[in-house]
């Protein structure tokens, strides 16, 4: 499959759509389908010889993967632009900004250049691609919303191109957003929370000294107008950054819930900073610690 001129359907598990087709601009289009997607484990017994690549018997073994794909993202051949994402990426910012916005449950298991309804008809010319083919380990919550509403929907098609845009400018933003972005991939709690507080501390750390109080204060700045609520948050925050801290130096033991709470801190900036389509400085976010008027 040639990821550059093929049209490319993406097959995204663990969604449904609350209106289909939705069209989200620019030719891409997100659209209900059907397919699980299956694969078993075989291993040989004997290593390769010059004679034979591996020795009898080969047998099928307990394990393996499936996901139902329910939605599939249309990527047309034409979608091009410059300064931004190339299409396969395109494709993971799509599903980082569904994830963001309902749950990191999702994944896109397979790429196909046709639509999913159509490789029964001509399986043997179909070309499909696996990407994501392990699941998302850590949730934040205990529950799982998987259905991309309404408002879901058009909050993504006014935010993509622009964020997208963001992240091809500002290296803060687009590193701090993937590290949000794959830290449910994560198979331990510990490096999860840390990573997430790396994301913070890129973002909002001005100097590398007092940093428990300049980032606490500098991210409450950010999401709260100066008053109670700022400071609340700001008492909050300096609680996860300990939490983080006696993960760092492995004192730690309870991380799930500092764990949640600092995804959903993360959430918070991320989207705030998408809706504003600015990354904000570490000037402009001192500034409102200190009640001025942030910068146009």
């Amino acid at each position: 499959m040639n990821l550059d001129s093929a049209p490319l359907y993406a097959g995204l598990a663990n969604l449904q759509l609350a209106i289909d087709p939705f069209e989200l601009g620019e030719g891409l289009v997100l659209s209900g389908t059907y397919g699980r997607v299956m694969s078993t484990l075989t291993m040989a017994f004997a290593p390769p010889t010059p004679e034979r690549p591996y020795g009898e018997p080969w047998a099928a073994v307990r394990g393996g993967f499936a996901f139902e794909v329910g939605v599939q993202l249309h990527i047309p051949t034409e979608f091009k632009r410059n300064e931004w994402f190339d299409r396969l990426n395109t494709i993971w910012w799509i599903a980082a900004l569904v994830r963001l916005r309902t749950s990191p449950a999702t994944v896109i298991p397979v790429i196909s250049d046709r639509p999913f309804d159509a490789i029964p008809e001509r399986w043997q010319e179909a070309n499909l691609l696996s990407i994501e083919v392990s699941p998302r380990r850590i949730l934040p919550d205990d529950s799982k919303r998987l259905t991309l509403t309404e408002d879901d929907l058009l909050w993504i098609r006014e935010h993509w191109l622009a964020g997208g845009a963001l992240m091809y400018k500002h290296r803060e933003f687009s590193t701090s957003f993937q590290a949000f972005d794959y830290a449910a991939s994560s198979g331990s709690v510990a490096l999860a929370l840390i990573s997430l507080w790396g994301a913070l501390e890129e973002l909002f750390s001005p100097a590398k000294q007092e940093l428990r109080f300049r980032v606490s204060s500098s991210i409450a700045a950010f999401l709260e107008p100066p008053g109670e609520g700022r400071w609340s948050l700001h008492k909050s925050i300096l609680k996860l950054y300990d939490a983080r801290s006696k993960v760092a130096h492995g004192t730690g033991g309870k991380e799930l819930e500092p764990f949640r709470e600092t995804y959903h801190l993360m959430r918070r900036v991320l989207t705030k900073i998408l809706e504003d389509n600015h990354v904000p400085s570490r000037v402009e976010v001192e500034k409102m610690l200190f009640g001025c008027e942030p910068i146009a």
